[in-house]
């Protein structure tokens, strides 16, 4: 007997072409060609790149205002000024939290300087006094 090769042929979506198995991408998972030959599927890919660029840099607006992209002066510094307290009160928060962290793991702090009620008290008036003086040039956190 002798052994033939039957070629199977699979038709493209796209062209309606009937093509070999070998003018079709194989599929990992199901080990089987796809629906679009490799010449469809390229041209499908590359207009759909091409439409999605397009859409992300035209239809996307942004969520917020953006500083660098606004023409009003007042506006801008109103921005500008808002964005600078919320990097301060966000710094501010951190320094509280490394304070206490370092409030609790100290085991004589309060032979020291008195009560916890004093060391408390006396930290949140050092930070209305900077708050009230404005952010620091320097940012220091502790390691």
């Amino acid at each position: 007997m002798k052994n033939s090769k039957v070629q199977t042929l699979f038709v493209c979506g796209c062209c309606k072409r009937s093509l070999p198995a070998s003018a079709f991408y194989i599929n990992k998972k199901t080990g089987l060609p796809g629906n679009y030959c490799k010449e469809c599927r390229k041209t499908v890919s590359r207009n759909h790149r091409k439409n999605e660029k397009r859409s992300l840099a035209y239809d996307r607006e942004s969520s917020y205002p953006v500083i660098t992209s606004t023409e009003d002066p007042t506006l801008r510094r109103e921005l500008i000024l808002h964005a600078l307290e919320t990097v301060a009160a966000s710094i501010e928060r951190k320094r509280w939290k490394v304070r206490e962290s370092e409030f609790e793991y100290e085991p004589d702090a309060e032979s020291r300087s008195g009560s916890v009620f004093e060391l408390e008290s006396e930290s949140k008036s050092e930070l209305e006094l900077q708050s009230k003086s404005g952010p620091k040039p320097e940012l220091e956190l502790a390691d």
